[in-house]
């Protein structure tokens, strides 16, 4: 795998390239997701009162196996 894409964030709707643990870049809530898949909405981001949170900055990155 490219190292430059492994890290790159991935926008909600776009669709999981491999399995494994991804972290929610805004509020750091982490969830495994399987290849194929689709990226959704965090939903500790959406349960959070926090007026600034705006659809469109949902990214998630995943994280490195250990």
């Amino acid at each position: 795998m490219n190292e430059s894409s492994e890290n790159q964030p991935y926008k909600v709707g776009s669709i999981v390239p491999e399995d494994g643990w991804y972290a929610c870049v805004p509020c750091g809530n982490r969830k495994y997701l399987k290849a194929g898949t689709r990226f959704g909405s965090c939903l500790m981001c959406f349960g959070k009162e926090k007026k600034e949170f705006r659809k469109g900055f949902e990214l998630w990155e995943k994280l490195e196996s250990k």
